[in-house]
């Protein structure tokens, strides 16, 4: 046999690497030359001087997304990551959505694969975006009730044919003035063949044998990753390894007993939170008078992990039977959102609560309530919030907010997507909300709460929606009562009206029996001027009620996801903390309205990856879990450096359960894994903020720039 010499050994073994290189290939979906076939929705562009970028303007007059879309035919099986050169030409950050389609998708209106992404102020990026491995052929269809599939595609595009893309989106949503940005090139890289990962086992499984793919713990069976539960015996350690953590890093030295900042200034102790404006920054001031900055996380409990299993038994290995002490995590709801929405009653499983007693034994609870707390110390956390286990908080160890809901009764015409908007003229929405409050009572005047939110998400629609929901709904609506008594008394006449409208209602009385709202420029002054009456008097109504059951209770609004500019300034005329839940990379340039100068707390924001077992990022997406870290610790830092945010809670304490909740979301979201072992990486970067929170609060210089928009 020929004898191998070192350079031939150095060629060999440098030619399959050259290969692969060279096999990897880049796609090209758009460059400035693509410009004059780009078709513009509601957007104006040109090309840079030099050619080398595509500016755009988007104007969001006409049209609800605007922005450029290129059309072509394009191969991207195999790749694995979308690239956009973008850049950023505003003052403000702006948020990106990307859409792709296939033949289906265009066809059908439906189904595409789509992401979001923020850049901040100014910035040039190279944007990555992660694109989902296709999913099993043998598989598609037999998993439901779930967002994110195993291996990380989406439900809805596991149908996308990647061999054949044919249009590529790029837009902005919520554009009220022009919004500037560039595009240099967007492309897909494909991975060589030796690059690319091989395909699990479970990937060429028939249905048959796929099922049961999630195990007693509630996790994924057939693949492997750090922190994951293989047997009974490790919860010992994961104790074991946790009380020695948690003695290593006890709560920062410099904090109140209630989280604030005691190496800070001390001003007025009232006896109860509130809010302060110091140096041109808003605080919030604890029970003691020290400085408080609200660092905090949602759902803290012991029943994230809650999902339905009805319809989908042979998912899961291992249920227990009804005579099995784990018979008792068994539940049930109605409540739902996709698969479950038109079933009925749904039976559920709480594999959190059952992984604990596993880990604890009988009396998990309170073992899991006594160590939740010594966490949250431990982590630099100061508040518990919203959706969180009274049981926690009410160890009054850590401050806490009050989560309160009342949505009745509803405007019948309305619409959105957590339900129809409430009708605050109808007595009942009073009655209601007094009641819902008072429910509390054993919280109201207690110095750990920290506020009280009111409602979640509500669907705020554009500027004039409220005031068309009100038009379209029954002659009995109280919001459309008041309208017309708004009108009458503006107009006199229904012949006045209908000039002024284009409209030909026979009289005042027609006008109440139809469900046809208006739909000239002329009703536009209107409508906006009445949905500015339903937004205050939503707000007015829960404002007095609060105030009356406990004066000095923080009022913190409703957190805000959609919203528009006429709600946000009827929310700061009664509130004393506006909420924003702003799912984004950075909330260093957030600018509350012009005219509106109050402390405003974001309510939920969150990071995720695809590397633990879960399948699905949720909202915002990171490539592992380093990323993830760094990504909520770059967040809540940029939060510290804007003078009107008061804190960030993060969304949420524990994992959901990994085939979805009521609604679907089975997000790799939680600061605890399904199993209730902390996620080392997130937690030491947790940790990093919370003890240099107040120094970093302290010291950020405020901006040059106003602090409105």
């Amino acid at each position: 046999m020929r004898k191998t010499t070192p350079a031939l050994l150095f060629f060999l073994l440098i030619l399959p690497l050259a290969q692969c290189f060279a096999q990897s290939e880049e796609i090209v979906l758009f460059t400035p030359n693509n410009l004059p076939q780009t078709h513009l929705n509601d957007t104006q562009a040109q090309l840079s001087e030099d050619g080398s970028c595509a500016r755009f303007v988007a104007l969001g007059k006409r049209y609800q997304w605007p922005g450029p879309v290129v059309r072509g035919k394009w191969d991207i099986s195999g790749c694995n990551t979308l690239r956009i050169v973008i850049r950023n030409c505003e003052k403000t950050p702006l948020t990106f959505h990307v859409r792709m389609d296939d033949p289906a998708a265009r066809q059908n209106n439906s189904n595409w694969f789509t992401k979001s992404f923020t850049i901040p102020a100014g910035e040039r990026v190279v944007q990555e975006i992660a694109l989902p491995r296709p999913f099993p052929k043998q598989l598609s269809g037999k998993i439901e009730g779930m967002r994110g599939l195993p291996g990380g595609a989406i439900l809805g595009t596991t149908s996308m044919d990647w061999r054949e893309v044919i249009a590529f989106y790029i837009f902005l949503s919520d554009v009220h003035e022009p919004k500037s940005f560039e595009i240099e090139k967007v492309y897909a890289i494909r991975k060589s063949v030796s690059e690319q990962d091989s395909d699990a086992a479970w990937r060429s499984m028939e249905p048959d044998e796929f099922f049961p793919m999630i195990d007693v713990y509630g996790q994924f069976k057939y693949e492997d990753w750090p922190g994951k539960i293989h047997n009974d015996a490790e919860f010992a350690q994961r104790i074991a390894d946790e009380s020695a953590d948690v003695a290593r890093n006890p709560r920062p030295a410099d904090w109140s007993a209630f989280g604030g900042w005691k190496s800070g200034p001390r001003f007025e102790a009232a006896g109860r939170f509130r809010v302060q404006k110091v140096d041109d920054k808003w605080w919030f001031v604890d029970p003691e008078g020290y400085l408080f900055w609200s660092h905090g996380v949602d759902c803290v409990g012991s029943s994230n992990g809650v999902g339905p299993i009805s319809h989908r038994e042979h998912y899961f290995e291992g249920l227990p039977a009804a005579d099995s002490p784990f018979a008792r995590f068994y539940g049930g709801g109605s409540s739902a959102i996709g698969f479950y929405k038109d079933k009925g009653w749904y039976k559920t499983y709480n594999w959190t609560q059952s992984n604990l007693m596993r880990k604890y034994g009988a009396d998990f609870k309170e073992r899991h309530d006594a160590q939740t707390q010594a966490r949250l110390a431990s982590w630099g956390m100061n508040t518990i919030g919203n959706w969180s286990d009274a049981q926690v908080y009410r160890l009054r160890k850590t401050p806490y907010v009050l989560t309160i809901g009342n949505l009745e009764p509803r405007i019948e015409g309305s619409s959105g997507y957590w339900g129809k908007f409430p009708d605050p003229f109808a007595p009942e929405f009073r009655e209601k909300t007094r009641s819902a409050i008072r429910s509390r009572k054993e919280f109201l005047g207690d110095p750990w709460c920290l506020g009280a939110f009111v409602n979640n998400e509500i669907s705020w629609g554009g500027e004039y929606s409220l005031s068309q929901a009100a038009l379209a709904s029954p002659a009995t609506q109280p919001a459309k009562i008041e309208f017309l008594r708004f009108l009458r008394e503006k107009y006199d006449t229904i012949e006045n009206l209908n000039a002024v409208w284009e409209t030909t209602h026979e009289s005042w009385g027609a006008l109440l029996q139809a469900t046809e709202p208006p739909t000239s420029d002329g009703a536009k002054p209107d409508l906006g001027e009445f949905y500015t009456r339903i937004a205050e008097q939503y707000f007015r109504v829960i404002h007095e009620e609060l105030r009356a059951a406990d004066p000095q209770l923080l009022d913190m609004g409703c957190r805000f996801a959609w919203t528009n500019p006429r709600a946000a300034h009827a929310m700061a005329k009664f509130v004393d903390v506006m909420s924003y839940n702003l799912y984004r990379d950075s909330v260093a340039d957030f600018r509350l309205l012009e005219g509106i100068d109050l402390p405003c707390i974001i309510g939920e924001f969150h990071f995720g990856a695809l590397d633990r077992g879960v399948f699905h990022t949720g909202l915002r997406g990171a490539k592992n879990q380093v990323e993830r870290a760094e990504k909520y610790y770059n967040y809540v830092r940029g939060a510290l450096e804007n003078p009107c945010l008061v804190g960030t809670h993060w969304f949420q304490y524990g994992a959901q359960a990994t085939t979805g909740r009521f609604d679907g979301e089975n997000y790799q979201i939680g600061l605890v894994d399904i199993g209730d072992t902390p996620y080392p990486e997130i937690i030491a970067k947790v940790r990093e903020i919370g003890n240099s929170m107040y120094q970093i609060r302290s010291e950020s210089k405020d901006k040059k720039e106003s602090n409105h928009e």
